[in-house]
């Protein structure tokens, strides 16, 4: 045999690389926010290339389902240039409106239809100032996003009739 040759029939598998039959393969469903996988870990897709606010994308995902990015990403672009910090004083209502996604402070002061306060009667915060914190941010978001939901059957009704304004 040549040296090459003898070289190569040699070499033994390293039984610590899997071989193909042994690879684990995962199929992703649409619409899923994760998916637990074989090894008890979540899985997250990656987020959609071209994304104009991509730093949100991992924390969005703790709260809507991947099918839900492009409107998340939309919004937050729309309501806050992706500012977690963005404060508009004086909204069309006459109220502030807080952080990412602009909630209107409607939903944390006390009101007619909620008397602590629809977030706070929902147990998401104490306080309309805590929606500068962006897991409070999205948690409020996520609460709005449901009542949307169950009561108008449109869960981004809050923050217009998204998608007809884009």
């Amino acid at each position: 045999m040549s040296g090459t040759l003898a070289m190569a029939e040699s070499i033994q598998p390293d039984s610590t690389v899997p071989s193909e039959s042994q690879a684990i393969t995962q199929i992703v469903s649409d619409g899923l926010a994760s998916q637990v996988m074989t090894d008890g870990l979540d899985f997250v897709p990656p987020m959609p290339y071209g994304s104009v606010c991509p730093q949100w994308y991992d924390l969005a995902m703790q709260y809507f389902s991947p099918a839900e990015w492009n409107t998340i990403d939309f919004l937050l672009n729309r309501e806050s240039r992706c500012n977690v910090l963005a404060y508009n004083p004086k909204d069309t209502n006459g109220k502030p409106s807080y952080s990412l996604f602009q909630i209107n402070a409607f939903w944390c002061k006390p009101n007619k239809h909620y008397e602590q306060g629809f977030l706070q009667e929902h147990g998401v915060l104490t306080t309309c100032e805590e929606l500068f914190e962006p897991e409070t941010q999205f948690r409020a978001a996520r609460a709005i996003y449901v009542e949307g939901l169950v009561r108008h059957g449109m869960g981004w009704r809050s923050w217009g009739s998204y998608p007809e304004t884009r």
